[in-house]
């Protein structure tokens, strides 16, 4: 596994100067939803045991979300129409039987950003046993480059002076279409309105190193904060409060953020005595220089939505906060 994984890693970095910046700045831009993925493959193969792997791998539902939505939205292609503008596409998975087992992976191939994976085996099996052997790399390179890509298109219009730097000692790459729905020196509230019923939030504030102590489960440390702290911050009506959701399980992994520790949550948020609901996923961000834990969560309020995409683009602001 560890070899496998060594050649991957190996023809990404070969791959990407395989076309030269002279020639990279005559390719066209890359085309596809965020998220999307193009499975070129013939339709036997896809309607078979193997389709079904690929599905199981890149398909998956996303953890976190109050309903299953997959990993990724497959787009099947035939082989032979792997040509001219279905090439351009930004994720591509290419399958085929060949006389030999193969990973392979091209960056910026026929258009720019573009990767392409090339899975070729002599049998069906086969490809089916590499994309085990490698589904975790796989799925989080092109989460890597879809956080990318989401975060280029922010910078497309970005928002321009929040205010973050001076009260938070922060900055944060937000787009242009949130708004302050609260803003003091404890805490930012930053929403967008969608064009069906909802809307997509940022809160931001900070709580001193303290609130998590040794030995106590950051899981623990998180939702107490959040339904203490956060819950106060947010004006819900009728004295209710906005709190995690008890009934669903946490997910929290440990990371870091310009060498501060940080913990990744994702879960539900809900109203207490009220009908409303959604995801949120939340980062406290480690600041040892301000004796502080900095707090960012960003949650969807979109009853009528799919909010996988709405949940991405939050995270993928949440992770360019820089400190000052």
């Amino acid at each position: 596994m560890k070899k496998l994984f060594f050649l991957i890693t190996a023809v990404i970095f070969l791959s990407c100067g395989e076309n030269s910046d002279k020639n990279q700045s005559y390719l066209p831009d890359s085309v596809g939803g965020i998220n999307g993925l193009q499975v070129v493959i013939t339709d036997a193969l896809w309607q078979g045991p193997l389709g079904d792997s690929i599905r199981a791998v890149f398909a998956s539902p996303v953890q976190g979300l109050p309903q299953e939505e997959p990993l990724f939205t497959l787009n099947q292609l035939p082989l032979a129409q792997f040509s001219d503008f279905a090439r351009t596409y930004r994720n591509v998975l290419h399958i085929s039987l060949t006389e030999r087992d193969t990973v392979a992976i091209r960056q910026n191939a026929y258009a720019q950003p573009q990767t392409i994976v090339f899975v070729q085996g002599q049998q069906p099996e086969d490809i089916i046993r590499q994309l085990s052997d490698t589904q975790n790399e796989l799925t989080q390179m092109f989460l890597d480059r879809e956080l990318k890509e989401r975060q280029r298109r922010t910078l497309i219009s970005p928002l321009g002076d929040h205010g973050l730097q001076g009260d938070f000692g922060i900055d944060l790459k937000i787009p242009s279409a949130y708004r302050a729905a609260a803003q003091t020196k404890e805490y930012y509230w930053l929403r967008k309105e969608l064009k069906a019923n909802g809307t997509t939030n940022i809160l931001i504030y900070q709580v001193p190193l303290a609130s998590f102590p040794e030995g106590i489960s950051p899981i623990v440390s998180i939702q107490k904060i959040r339904d203490s702290i956060g819950a106060a911050l947010l004006p819900v009506e009728d004295g209710s409060k906005f709190i995690t959701e008890s009934s669903y399980e946490l997910l929290t992994e440990q990371t870091t953020i310009q060498n501060r520790l940080c913990y990744v949550t994702k879960g539900l948020w809900t109203i207490d005595d009220a009908y409303m609901a959604g995801p949120f996923v939340s980062f406290a961000v480690r600041d040892e220089s301000r004796d502080r834990y900095l707090i960012m969560e960003g949650f969807t309020y979109a009853p009528s939505m799919a909010k996988r995409d709405l949940q991405f683009e939050l995270e993928a602001i949440l992770r360019t906060v820089e400190f000052q």
